[in-house]
């Protein structure tokens, strides 16, 4: 009896010995140790709409930074020649405001027309620009007006390569070709100063195109310096600002552009045809939404020309 009792129970060991082998891989190992913890999922890249994405006017080139001294002494040389041409002209400007609503439409708009000049400052050395209204009879009238940009006037992007900046700008040339009927060089510029105010040419980079031949300015583009870091790290803020009802309490990044045009060609240099200053809100990627735009046309110069001594003739005696 006793014999039949002691193989029950050694059976009944045994049978509860395999069930906790079989149920081991459940919630361990055969030594009764815990499953080891899995490796942690790798990082998620951030997507284009939590980084901004937005991209600079340079972009990517392996072009080396630097200009041949011929090509610089060039530019210096006609930078000198704006600088004579100063307070040597006049013409017309027509100034068009407009700010825009969230679909991207005009909601605003003004438009002033003005006799335009250079003046000299009264404080140092500088020039200022000099407005004043055009009557309906085409008339100028007496008073000042201001009504400048907060960035820099159209006259003193022609300045990019004098003497003065030019220890303050990175130069890199992407080479020649034609841009319609011009024969152009392609040069990319980054000026040193941190965008702060953006009054000053030396806090924005971009790219000109140059006559070959003239080597005057005939087209600029341009942005802050380091605008694109700037919107991005701004646009991570953004995205991991706090959300109410999918609302994000901080504003989408500013960002801003500058064009100018150089058309009016006299007297070997190219004046000024066009400005325009561009607000926007980054909205992910390269997409933008504007929020106000500065237009300045110029035409109808009239250009003082200093005669020199042998086109004056020698002085008579009589």
């Amino acid at each position: 009896m006793l014999r039949a009792l002691s193989i029950v129970v050694l059976i009944a060991f045994a049978a509860g010995t395999l069930a906790h082998g079989r149920a081991a891989p459940q919630g361990g190992t055969q030594s009764g140790l815990p499953d080891p913890v899995p490796p942690p999922p790798p990082p998620r890249e951030a997507t284009e709409d939590e980084t901004g994405g937005y991209e600079s006017l340079l972009g990517d080139s392996d072009q080396p930074w630097g200009l041949p001294d011929e090509l610089l002494e060039a530019l210096f040389e006609q930078a000198r020649l704006y600088r004579e041409y100063t307070r040597r002209f006049t013409c017309v400007e027509i100034a068009r405001a407009a700010q825009y609503d969230a679909q991207g439409e005009v909601s605003k708009e003004k438009t002033h027309r003005y006799g335009y000049l250079l003046v000299k400052d009264d404080v140092g050395d500088g020039m200022r620009e000099l407005r004043q209204p055009i009557a309906r009879d085409g008339t100028l009238k007496s008073s000042e007006v201001k009504d400048e940009d907060p960035f820099p006037p159209a006259y003193a992007w022609v300045f990019l390569f004098s003497r003065f900046h030019e220890p303050y700008f990175s130069y890199r040339s992407l080479g020649d070709r034609f841009d319609g009927f011009d024969w152009v060089i392609e040069i990319q510029f980054k000026g040193s100063l941190p965008f702060t105010d953006g009054k000053d040419i030396r806090q924005w980079q971009g790219v000109v195109l140059v006559d070959a031949v003239t080597f005057t300015p005939i087209e600029i583009r341009a942005e802050p310096t380091g605008q694109a870091a700037r919107i991005n790290a701004l646009y991570r803020q953004w995205a991991q600002s706090f959300n109410i009802l999918g609302m994000r309490v901080a504003p989408r990044p500013l960002g801003y552009r500058a064009e100018v045009q150089f058309r009016y060609r006299r007297e070997g240099l190219s004046f000024p045809t066009e400005l325009r200053y561009d607000t926007f809100r980054a909205t992910g990627g390269n997409q933008v939404t504007a929020v106000r735009a500065s237009t300045r046309t110029y035409s109808d110069y009239r250009i003082t020309k200093i005669k020199t001594e042998q086109e004056l003739g020698t002085p008579s005696n009589d």
